[in-house]
């Protein structure tokens, strides 16, 4: 895929690299005319990040066309604009972007209690939700349904005080025994709202593993934050 082949609302993962450190944002598209892609600018602290490229921070971006699988876009090019008032950066992907796994992205850990609804207007039974990405999800149920794949679900689950709404699309069944079987979705609908939440749910989760290895953010993590931040 070509970066201006991407439609406007396209959500999008920023992924900027300084060295060993890594920090992730969620954008999307907000203009494509003919080869300029403007997408929104990424907040910290409520302010808007000055971002553009240089010699000593990469960026990739993952884009996650509704309905399709990831297309990962390596070193692309970064640069300050405003569009229609706002601050917001233009992109030029210098190479295609490549497909990837649709559950390539970074996989949660939840446990969680939800309840699924199969199709329009059909039965709904409660499930437990076993993990989530920005791409997919997958859910255990004590049900084993006929027929499953490409079946339409939708999944409602709360954790702590988000309330998450998402469609998908049962891509595999696992059956494990007679009271347990694992589906795994691909996401049909990607809501800006769900995106935050696997972004921040990711964000934790790095961050713990990093605090229970080392005690503290590393320098370089922090570095690379104050950069974005003073730039």
């Amino acid at each position: 895929m070509i970066f201006t082949e991407l439609k406007i609302n396209t959500n999008l993962n920023i992924i900027v690299k300084q060295k060993s450190e890594e920090l992730q944002f969620h954008s999307k598209v907000v203009s494509v005319l003919n080869d300029k892609v403007l997408i929104d600018a990424i907040r910290m602290d409520g302010k808007a990040v000055k971002l553009s490229s240089s010699p000593n921070i990469r960026i990739d971006i993952m884009a996650c066309p509704a309905g399709e699988a990831p297309y990962m876009f390596t070193d692309v090019l970064v640069k300050m604009t405003r569009h229609n008032g706002r601050l917001a950066y233009q992109v030029t992907a210098l190479k295609r972007g490549k497909k990837v796994n649709r559950r390539a992205a970074e996989r949660i850990f939840l446990g969680v209690k939800g309840n699924i609804q199969l199709g329009i207007n059909k039965s709904n039974f409660d499930v437990v939700v076993k993990d989530i990405s920005q791409t997919g999800f997958s859910f255990a149920a004590s049900r084993n349904l006929i027929d499953a794949v490409d079946m339409p679900v939708k999944l409602r689950f709360k954790d702590d005080y988000d309330m998450i709404d998402i469609v998908g699309r049962i891509v595999r069944k696992t059956v494990l025994d007679d009271k347990k079987v694992i589906y795994g979705c691909q996401l049909l609908i990607n809501k800006d709202s769900y995106q935050r939440y696997v972004l921040n749910k990711e964000k934790v989760y790095t961050e713990k593993m990093k605090a229970s290895k080392n005690g503290y953010f590393s320098p370089a993590k922090r570095n690379l934050m104050r950069a974005l931040k003073e730039r």
